[in-house]
């Protein structure tokens, strides 16, 4: 167990879900580096033109998410919001979600996670883009 973790020397590890050849994003996993079994952090990186996962929930799972630099969008029971630089995020458990960058720039958000026994990821096609974009 580390208390401190300099997230600045850690490198950026791929996200990939399983027998898919497709990278969604890069992450740091800082609940990892921690040893912590109560909630995961890590730091997600929202590449341009790209997301991260998949339209999807948690049955039981609560989020929060930090807007550490950049901007993007999320979509939160099909209703698409704009975040940026310093934007605080809570998403309950239940609630379908997703984050898309329609920029030419990366996204850097904190993700934190509730690890709750018995939480199940139910995943649904994602929402068309915002009007504004298409």
């Amino acid at each position: 167990m580390k208390y401190i973790v300099k997230s600045n020397d850690m490198d950026w590890e791929p996200k990939f879900f399983p027998n898919e050849d497709q990278q969604y994003g890069e992450f740091k996993a800082l609940w990892r580096e921690h040893s912590m079994n109560q909630m995961e952090v890590r730091i997600t990186r929202i590449p341009a033109h790209g997301t991260h996962t998949k339209y999807h929930a948690h049955t039981k799972e609560e989020e929060w998410f930090y807007v550490l630099s950049g901007s993007c969008h999320i979509n939160i029971e099909g209703e698409w919001q704009v975040v940026e630089t310093g934007d605080s995020i809570y998403k309950p458990p239940g609630d379908y979600h997703i984050f898309r960058n329609f920029g030419d720039q990366p996204c850097d958000v904190i993700m934190l996670g509730t690890n709750i026994e018995g939480s199940d990821v139910l995943r649904s096609e994602e929402p068309d883009p915002p009007s504004d974009i298409t």
